[in-house]
């Protein structure tokens, strides 16, 4: 597999957190009150991705600090009948040069489900509108992993989603991410608070504990979401990673001190790197067969928390090869 460099520990990485609301929807704060949160914890970025109601304005950025432009959209559906719900994720994405993208405070009216089609129809429209497509909390949304392989046109999945794991234990979206990739879906990973309210300074709450960190030239709406967009990023709740790379077919990771890094593969079994006397490690390597349909990262810390990377594709990348 050629040499790629993934993650570079000698650039920029923005830190920030895409999924929070505010007063606008159903949050306890107001605009600034987030931003003022987020910002004190030296986040770069953030999205208010409130429910159905658009946020597309740079008023409040900065050199250092500047806001996403998105919102969350819903398909509310009765559990009783249909036994799960969709809510995904919009972020503005120049790149699609949307003829009439959202304005700043546009509502977006819920459709009513009818059929999965109905979802995909709604994330088609989304894009239409000039949005990246995020398929958030499917865990809390109780998604059928089927179905989430049969949509088409959304970027990424939430695999976490601080607000649902500290309070209803539904956080974790992992098994769907690997349900997908296992089937030749591409598909990254996005972790996030999903904050509404609450204090912000206590040991456990609803802020600060889902972010991603993207790698990216400068900090600015289109460059994160380009960023974002070709896996140059690392999703966490707690570690970090700072350099993911493959050399002489093996790929390398950095990251902090951590108690486990796991390389997760498919179809053949993975990695697990530690150190047996139990010390913390911040490096790790596995040695691609070129049959693996992927291999992910996931550096885990001695308190259970987890920096994930987006997968490498070593048979895409093989066929792709001899098909030159």
């Amino acid at each position: 597999m050629r040499d790629a460099i993934i993650l570079d520990a000698g650039r920029q990485k923005y830190k920030g957190n895409i999924h929070s609301h505010s007063v606008r929807s159903d949050g306890e704060y107001t605009v600034e009150q987030m931003i003022e949160a987020y910002r004190s914890k030296d986040y770069d970025f953030m999205c208010l991705s409130d429910h159905e109601i658009y946020f597309h304005s740079d008023a409040y950025d900065t050199e250092t600090f500047i806001m996403l432009d998105g919102y969350e959209m819903a398909c509310e559906m009765e559990r009783e009948t249909t036994g799960q719900q969709y809510h995904m994720h919009g972020l503005l994405d120049r790149s699609l040069q949307a003829e009439k993208p959202f304005q700043h405070d546009e509502e977006h009216a819920k459709p009513d489900y009818e059929s999965l089609e109905t979802i995909q129809q709604l994330i088609n429209e989304m894009r239409s509108k000039g949005n990246l497509v995020i398929m958030n909390h499917p865990e809390w949304s109780k998604n059928r992993e089927e179905d989430l392989l049969k949509l088409e046109g959304y970027a990424a999945i939430e695999i976490y989603n601080h607000q649902s794991e500290i309070q209803e234990a539904v956080g974790y979206g992992v098994s769907y991410w690997d349900y997908v990739l296992k089937r030749g879906k591409r598909i990254n990973a996005i972790a996030a608070d999903d904050a509404h309210g609450g204090p912000t300074d206590m040991a456990v709450s609803e802020f600060y504990g889902g972010w991603i960190a993207v790698e990216s030239e400068r900090l600015e709406q289109q460059a994160i979401i380009d960023a974002i967009k070709a896996g140059q990023y690392y999703s966490s709740n707690g570690p970090k990673i700072y350099d993911l790379r493959i050399e002489n077919d093996k790929l390398k990771v950095v990251c902090s001190p951590v108690r486990t890094i796991r390389f997760i593969t498919f179809p053949d079994n993975g990695l697990a790197e530690l150190d047996p006397t139990g010390e913390l490690i911040t490096e790790a390597e596995y040695f691609i067969q070129n049959n693996e349909q992927y291999v992910r990262v996931e550096c885990v810390d001695a308190s259970g928390k987890i920096a994930w990377s987006n997968p490498v594709y070593p048979k895409y990348e093989l066929n792709a090869l001899e098909e030159l």
